[in-house]
């Protein structure tokens, strides 16, 4: 407790002048004769022991009397912070939650609403000349300068629900941050914050002691019940034609009710795909699948939906990726024997196949520019590589293009580490040239998941005639898919980037027939073209996902205008592009604000859908109460931050204390006429 006007307290002094009249008692007595002195000796006793009593409450009576006269005088008030702002200037900043979760209801309406007219409060209760800045979930570039009051009512009037989820620490760190305008002022910095205060982005713990003087003001939501979809993935990534694909998704309850077969739908291209029911407990999770082919190519648009109220947002889940109407393999070869019948083998796999589009290019004619439309390349047995033909293998690969190593297995030990070793792969170590029979397939893995319908333990698997031994390097991501008897690697998979390299561990040639006759050639050989798509984002989040990184596409002219599209209502914009060795990023900075399909466009055509879904921080309703966010504030060791108790009353009463702290002086003078009281009554009725 503190004093405004500590000065008064001399005046304590005064209490002397009750004693000095209790100790000197200035009463004259007068002598009154009785015959029978000796009846009332008993009774002179009793008496004389209750006058002392009353004598002593009195007495107490009157010093609480002026003791509290006193401090009424003094003004006693309890501060709101230890450091009370002593600066005439004052710069105000309000930020006002205008997330999703605000759209609750409470006592006194909409969250929001009541959120905009307590920052007018806010403002009208400072004096003129204050000035105030503005922090919304938008982040907006003109909320950064200062506004007079006229300016800031404008500014608080159009604020609108937004999607973006952002943490309380950095609305706090932004305004720390001195600008001109602050320098020049010298000003005490003061931080309102109007929130429901969910859990999810009351980071007080990332606040730091800035010479901020912070409050926080919650709002309270009534309970409100929220059933919604918090993410939504595919078992594969990559999404060809004909492909069963399996969507998994995940339903929360935020509520106290169970809820038993509820539908829930995915659609895809507007038509209804599968449709399934569901079962949650209350305070819960479930993650259930459902599944769909590819029937058609190109880009497919889907969402799941489910049914709740009051809020909608998080109902639906938004997806989109793109189906390749025709993957194109490219097979090098050289003018080798062994190249030549290698190629023979996969000519003939691919041949009339409508999916699938094989070239076929000689290293010596080789358009070394070409490589980046393939999705798959094979090198047959080649003897030598060029520096520029490795450098750009490279980066197709880590593009996303899959490489497969047929190596020649008489070559120079040196001429296969330098490729391997450009991918971080094993190197060779040695050759094998006895006859060994594959032995095992990782079955598990999901490059023969669908190839085979059981495991055949003791299955007659195709010899081969000499390969290569590597070196094991527990480091690598490398991982084998088939191997032989003695446990040499026969085909290995390793992720590079965002492409693969496929290493087999011997040459395709006619000594090696039987593996090119076996059943295991075709799926091996084929599959691999097929697990060569890229993964594929399928949706992204508002305010959170800024870019997208345009894959590799013929079609696109990178450098010219690229727009995007809102599919539902038709508006465009350009957004920011970043060239890096001829593949682009496109930047959306802030201009998606809303849920659905943003189609991108270059050259006047469609080369891609993005979909778009709200952040489901949103849709967590647990919030924190103000015994909460103290015992988060003291735990932060925080000294300038406090929270408003009982934010219903107008704001000037706030102001007022948070000025001048809680003041006590009315409290003084009533327990000062209360003891006047308490006098009165013992001198009038204690006999």
């Amino acid at each position: 407790m503190k004093f405004l006007y500590p000065a008064f307290l001399f005046a304590l002094f005064t209490i002397a002048i009750p004693i000095i009249i209790h100790l000197f008692s200035f009463r004259r007595y007068k002598t009154v004769y009785f015959s029978n002195v000796g009846f009332l000796k008993d009774i002179k006793k009793e008496s004389q022991k209750k006058s002392k009593l009353k004598q002593l409450l009195i007495l107490l009576a009157r010093i609480l009397i002026l003791i509290f006269l006193v401090f009424a005088f003094s003004q006693p008030y309890i501060p709101v912070n230890k450091n009370v702002q002593k600066q005439a200037n004052q710069t105000v900043a309000v930020y006002v939650d205008n997330s999703f979760s605000m759209n609750a209801l409470s006592e006194r309406g909409q969250l929001l609403e009541v959120a905009r007219n307590k920052a007018l409060e806010i403002c009208l209760a400072h004096p003129t000349g204050t000035k105030f800045k503005l922090f919304t979930n938008d982040l907006k570039p003109r909320h950064q300068h200062l506004f007079n009051k006229e300016q800031f009512i404008q500014q608080v009037s159009e604020i609108q629900s937004s999607p973006v989820v952002i943490p309380l620490s950095l609305v706090y760190k932004r305004f720390a941050i001195p600008t001109q305008e602050d320098i020049t002022k010298n000003s005490d910095k003061n931080l309102y914050l109007i929130s429901d205060f969910q859990r999810s982005i009351t980071d007080i713990e990332n606040f730091t002691d800035e010479t901020i003087f912070t409050y926080f003001l919650p709002l309270l939501p009534n309970q409100v019940n929220n059933l919604y979809i918090d993410s939504c993935w595919v078992e594969i990534p990559a999404h060809r034609l004909n492909q069963e694909e399996t969507v998994f998704v995940r339903i929360k309850n935020n509520s106290n009710e169970d809820y038993q077969n509820l539908p829930l739908k995915l659609y895809l291209n507007d038509s209804l795909k599968s449709i399934s029911n569901f079962s949650v407990s209350a305070q819960n999770e479930i993650t259930t699948s459902m599944k769909y082919t590819n029937n058609s190519s190109g880009s497919q648009l889907g969402k799941i939906e489910i049914t709740d109220y009051p809020f909608t947002h998080d109902n639906t889940w938004h997806i989109s990726y793109f189906v390749e109407p025709q993957l194109n393999a490219l097979v090098i070869s050289n003018n080798s024997p062994e190249s030549n019948e290698g190629l023979a083998y996969i000519s003939s796999l691919f041949k009339n196949d409508n999916y699938i589009q094989l070239d076929e290019m000689n290293v010596q004619s080789l358009q070394i520019s070409k490589l980046a439309e393939y999705n798959t390349i094979y090198l047959l047995n080649l003897e030598d590589f060029s520096s520029g033909f490795l450098n750009e293998l490279s980066k197709v690969v880590e593009n996303g293009t899959s490489v497969v190593l047929f190596p020649g297995i008489k070559n120079n030990p040196t001429f296969n580490n330098n490729f391997l070793s450009n991918f971080g792969a094993n190197i060779v170590s040695g050759t094998d040239t006895t006859s060994q029979e594959i032995s095992g397939i990782d079955f598990d893995n999901n490059f023969y998941s669908d190839v085979f319908k059981k495991k055949e333990e003791n299955a007659v698997l195709p010899k081969v005639k000499g390969h290569l031994k590597f070196e094991e390097n527990i480091r690598t991501r490398e991982t084998n898919l088939l191997w032989f008897q003695n446990g040499d690697k026969a085909l290995s998979h390793l992720p590079f980037g965002n492409g693969v390299l496929w290493t087999f561990s011997f040459p395709l040639e006619k000594k090696n027939e039987s593996f090119a006759r076996d059943v295991l050639f075709v799926p091996t050989i084929y599959n691999i073209v097929l697990n060569s798509l890229p993964g594929q984002q399928i949706s992204f989040t508002v305010g959170k996902d800024l870019f997208y990184d345009i894959p590799k596409n013929e079609n696109i002219k990178l450098n010219s205008q690229i727009e995007i599209i809102n599919k539902t209502t038709g508006e465009k914009f350009i957004p920011g592009k970043k060239i890096t060795d001829g593949y682009a990023r496109i930047e959306f900075g802030d201009q998606i604000t809303e849920a659905g399909y943003f189609m991108v466009q270059n050259n006047n055509e469609i080369f891609s859908a993005l979909a778009f879904n709200y952040n489901r921080n949103e849709s967590d309703l647990k919030y924190f109460s103000s015994t909460e966010l103290n015992e988060k504030i003291e735990i932060a060791g925080l000294q300038n931050v406090s929270v408003v108790q009982n934010t219903d009353r107008n704001f000037s009463e706030i102001f007022d204390e948070i000025q001048n702290g809680k003041q006590l002086w009315k409290l003084s003078i009533l327990l000062a006429l209360f003891f006047i009281l308490i006098e009165v009554l013992i001198i009038r009725f204690w006999k």
